[in-house]
């Protein structure tokens, strides 16, 4: 049975969502599907696949069904089903209603015609397989701390709240994965593959600055393939390095939790957690602005502790989330 509300969705509407509908509709809504409406505010787009290997539902049946009814209440959409790569993908974006709680608009109210607008230049980014590339490697992070205990994925922020922090405001990746009490954080860079590995490398110099801004070194260069791995170890090599941990390495090495991270200089590989520490006060106090409201925990476990339980091997997630 339709809601009255879906006729202004269906010929998207030049006006927000009235107010009193968003209520309506919230009560309706529960805790997961508010974390599903964050993450895809947070990182754009997610598979059906990857939002139930974070924990949304039990299987994909489950999550498919549950985000089919929230895209028919306008909270998200469907963006499109293609190819990417050699895989098939059903791929979800933020809707109407999801725009209304999160910073999609930067705090306004942003009209179904505007978020319509936004999923449609994101169907045609050519950065979209990049996109979910860039994804898979912090859900294949999360798989794994799903299933080890004492381990957690604490922090997935996409380019959107990184920009808060970096500077010029570039893309960039951010996450913390914890292991055995301690705490890994580290920028990620996937490679696009559409360019030259020495503009690859030439990436560096931003994160040099923001090395020196926030004393967090490591960088992961992730190649497309082991070629391109070599080439941009070559030119990374040739770099000013200075107050950067850099290492390398392309999927075919294995899971980017295993030893597959190969610092510049050197001839073996790292496991992240082989990577440095990260600093007692991160992130600094003159950089948190706004950012942790933006980016929701990746993974979706309502018995998550709130405290450093996981770390310290008191709580791990059970088999069944």
């Amino acid at each position: 049975m339709l809601t009255t509300y879906h006729s202004q969705f269906i010929v998207p509407s030049t006006q927000p969502v009235p107010l009193e509908l968003l209520l309506a509709e919230t009560h309706r809504f529960c805790l997961r599907d508010r974390w599903a409406v964050e993450m895809l505010a947070e990182h754009r787009t997610l598979t059906t696949a990857q939002l139930t290997t974070l924990g949304f539902a039990t299987d994909p049946a489950s999550t498919n069904r549950r985000l089919k009814i929230l895209a028919r209440r306008g909270w998200i959409d469907r963006l499109l089903s293609t190819a990417v790569g050699d895989t098939e993908h059903t791929l979800w974006c933020v809707g109407p209603l999801g725009a209304q709680l999160t910073p999609l608009g930067g705090y306004r109210r942003v009209t179904p015609t505007q978020v319509y607008r936004a999923r449609d230049r994101l169907r045609e980014d050519p950065r979209l397989p990049g996109l979910l590339q860039a994804s898979d490697f912090f859900v294949d992070l999360a798989t794994r701390a799903r299933t080890q205990p004492g381990t957690d994925l604490r922090t997935w922020w996409s380019p959107r709240t990184c920009r808060l922090i970096t500077t010029p405001r570039r893309a960039a990746w951010h996450g913390e994965y914890i292991h055995a009490s301690n705490r890994h954080a580290f920028w990620y860079e996937p490679d696009p593959g559409n360019i030259h590995t020495s503009a690859l490398a030439n990436r560096v110099h931003h994160y040099r600055r923001l090395a020196e801004q926030t004393n967090l070194a490591p960088l992961l260069f992730q190649a497309e393939d082991p070629q391109r791995e070599q080439d941009l170890r070559w030119y990374l090599d040739r770099r000013n390095l200075r107050h950067l941990t850099v290492v390398t390495s392309n999927p075919e090495q294995g899971h980017p939790a295993d030893p597959v991270w190969q610092p510049i200089g050197e001839t073996h590989r790292l496991a992240l957690t082989d990577l440095p520490h990260t600093p007692e006060q991160w992130p600094p106090d003159n950089l948190i602005y706004d950012i942790r409201p933006r980016a929701p925990h990746p993974i979706y476990d309502p018995d998550r502790p709130g405290d450093e339980a996981i770390a310290d091997g008191e709580y791990h997630y059970p088999p069944n989330h």
